[in-house]
């Protein structure tokens, strides 16, 4: 069924008046939430947090004064638009159109309008104009002669008039006071949801071991989702994601005109900036970020030759839960002849000492060796002298199979034994030294009674052993650990 619109409507039923001046407008976003708003039209509470600031300048009339401001977000949140006169003008009253002049919506607003409705009989054309009494399976119309007509179908309809409160964008409206007519400015700023950004690494490491030497470059990714184009912006990325409460706002849909070709333009990476508990990029020029765009900037200048150390790691698959009182079950960790995967690591120091040492925001990074890709990791946010440790992936021909041997209970002497074999394989063609990291789990007291590879104390309950292994060999870690505890330890 053609349900085509004839008419819309003639005039809004409010006269407002609209900007005449604006200055740029400032856009942070804030880092967090990519991958959702990425995937999924904005709405009000949605993924993605920015705020806006703007500056808008009207021409007033002495005395009561409507003005409306369009082309808004439709995730914006219309509790946090803050809207302050420069100068004498005061605002009396805000309020936020989001009903978009849809089919359903014109209807729906029309009811106890009147309304002329079109309708085909055949190869003719009937029409009715009478007051709109429902909507929805159909139309209902009280005709001039007091008669009720219901038509089930209809090929279009005219209404006088927009009905109050629909509009073809989302748009604020404001109720000025003005003790003099002319130029005033004002100061618009808002949240809004549906924007994100995340940093993007390329890091090329080559070498082994504490020989690796690697190289970084970052750019940011910005995705807009809101609703709306944002033209003729300043922009400011902000590594953090503050704290925010639920929002439950209005669904808004609308359609939008093609984007303007005008990109936010950067020749270098801006510097980091402290922005209150966080760290802020601002970008040099403005530029436009189109809804509905992911566009990459600058962030971090490259870097090359900076120190870093690639492992190979493996560990038991045990948590990090510290037991109330010794356990003594003799099966409790136990494994004969347990895989566990080798995972092959990156790690190097955020610092000035190594050739780095910048704030590196959350993000992804793609870790290459030459031309050869490597694997994917996340990156948290990191601080200037933080260490860095990312995961590449399992290591193909390299394995590790743990077996707890023994296990020797004495309750009387309060002391438990307990001896861990872990069996490294190396199918290279090269020797590989293999980090192996144990957890000892069953009691906060131990001492290392032996071990075939020497170890390291990494934290009170977590050794780790560093194994050679010969090409196309194997080689065993054997150790035993002793648990003590005290006199006054119950035990269940």
């Amino acid at each position: 069924m053609n349900r085509n619109v004839l008419a819309a409507a003639l005039a809004t039923v409010l006269a407002t008046t609209q900007p005449v001046s604006a200055a740029p407008s400032t856009l942070t976003i804030y880092s967090g939430d990519f991958d959702a708003v990425a995937q999924s039209e904005g709405q009000a509470g949605s993924p993605g947090f920015a705020l806006v600031e703007r500056k808008l300048g009207f021409d007033l009339k002495a005395g009561d004064n409507l003005v409306s401001l369009g082309g808004l977000p439709r995730a914006l949140d219309a509790s946090s638009v803050l809207f302050k006169p420069a100068g004498s003008a005061s605002v009396r009253g805000q309020r936020f159109d989001f009903a978009l002049a849809g089919q359903d919506e014109l209807l729906r607003r029309a009811v106890g309008q009147s309304v002329t409705v079109e309708q085909a009989v055949g190869n003719e054309r009937q029409t009715y104009t009478g007051t709109l009494i429902s909507a929805g399976n159909g139309l209902t119309l009280r005709l001039a002669d007091g008669r009720i007509k219901v038509l089930s179908g209809y090929s279009s309809f005219e209404l006088p008039r927009m009905p109050e409160g629909v509009v073809n964008e989302p748009t604020m409206n404001w109720s000025l006071a003005s003790d003099h007519a002319g130029h005033q400015d004002f100061g618009l700023s808002y949240a809004t949801a549906g924007l994100a950004w995340r940093a993007e690494y390329n890091v090329n490491a080559q070498g082994q071991g504490k020989d690796c030497r690697m190289s970084l470059e970052g750019a940011a990714m910005v995705v807009n989702r809101s609703g709306a184009d944002f033209n003729d912006v300043m922009l400011t990325l902000v590594a953090g994601e503050p704290n925010r409460q639920p929002e439950a706002g209005p669904q808004v849909m609308m359609a939008r005109a093609a984007p303007s070709p005008k990109m936010v333009l950067a020749d270098s990476a801006p510097e980091a900036q402290a922005s209150g508990e966080y760290q802020a990029y601002k970008l040099p020029n403005a530029g436009t970020l189109p809804q509905g765009s992911v566009q990459r900037l600058p962030l971090v200048n490259s870097a090359s030759n900076i120190s870093c150390e690639r492992r190979y790691e493996t560990s038991a698959q045990i948590g990090d839960w510290m037991p109330p009182y010794p356990i003594i079950d003799a099966n409790y960790g136990a494994g004969d002849g347990q895989q566990q995967p080798v995972i092959a690591t990156l790690r190097f120091k955020n610092s000035k000492a190594t050739g780095l040492g910048v704030p590196l925001p959350a993000g992804r990074v793609r870790m290459f060796d030459g031309s050869d890709f490597l694997g994917e990791a996340s990156l948290d946010h990191t601080a200037v002298n933080e260490d860095v440790a990312l995961a590449i992936g399992n290591v193909f021909d390299l394995s590790a199979e743990r077996t707890r041997e023994d296990f020797q209970l004495d309750r009387d002497g309060r002391t438990m034994t307990e001896t861990v074999l872990v069996t490294l394989k190396n199918a290279k063609a090269t020797a590989a030294t293999v980090r192996v990291t144990e957890r000892l789990p069953r009691w906060t007291g131990w001492e290392m009674v032996s071990s075939s590879v020497a170890f390291d104390k990494r934290n009170a309950q977590t050794v780790s052993f560093d194994v050679p292994v010969v090409a196309g060999g194997e080689a065993k870690l054997r150790y035993t650990v002793r648990y003590r505890w005290a006199a006054n330890v119950k035990i269940p």
